[in-house]
């Protein structure tokens, strides 16, 4: 193998530990915060106020080394992402004051998000987007930057269906890379990047 792929290799394989940690970290401290508050149905507003909200139920599980609140500035890539077909995500997460961020110890950036409207069953609840390692590149969908969200009092690793990966991970559309979240964590591989012929249900690495 040359130097470039090893590197990449490498690389990767980062990311999917890291991941793993971060599911487990989040997943285990929404189920002991949920275990001791029992807070029902969420409502949580598109705010500054309601990503203070989500943020301040993981507080305590988290390394925190600087805590940025709305302002991203030393916490989160300040600029706009990219999707893995190279366009831009027209959001900003790091200069957007409706996320609330911060960096942590292992440099790794977390922006939390309430979501705008009323409480619906069966759906998200709020979102955690998570940058593997902070402002360093690539700042891509599906390399560095992945998504997690609340449904049914349950912290989600999304993408796990075919309808989702192959769409919006794999490739089947344009702005695509935002549902690589759970194909990474339990294939432990990021191959969605290197072939194109896998499958929840089939092929689940390029071997």
């Amino acid at each position: 193998m040359t130097m470039p792929v090893l590197i990449e290799k490498h690389r990767e394989k980062v990311t999917v530990n890291k991941m793993k940690k971060m599911y487990s970290t989040l997943s285990n401290a929404y189920n002991m915060y949920n275990n001791e508050e029992q807070p029902g149905e969420y409502s949580l507003p598109w705010s500054y106020d309601g990503a203070l909200q989500v943020f301040n139920i993981f507080r305590p599980y988290l390394k925190i080394a600087k805590d940025c609140g709305a302002n991203g500035q030393g916490c989160f890539y300040m600029k706009n992402y990219k999707w893995l077909d190279g366009s831009s995500v027209s959001a900003n997460y790091g200069t957007d004051s409706r996320y609330y961020k911060v960096l942590l110890a292992d440099g790794a950036s977390i922006a939390f998000r309430g979501i705008a409207g009323n409480y619906v069953k069966d759906g998200p609840q709020f979102y955690i987007f998570y940058d593997v390692n902070g402002a360093n590149g690539p700042n891509t969908y599906g390399k560095d930057l992945f998504q997690f969200n609340l449904v049914n009092n349950m912290v989600i690793a999304i993408g796990n269906e075919d309808s989702e990966f192959l769409t919006r991970c794999l490739g089947g559309s344009q702005n695509y890379g935002d549902r690589c979240t759970a194909w990474v964590i339990f294939n432990e591989n990021l191959d969605y990047l290197h072939c194109k012929d896998l499958s929840w249900n089939g092929k689940t690495s390029c071997k």
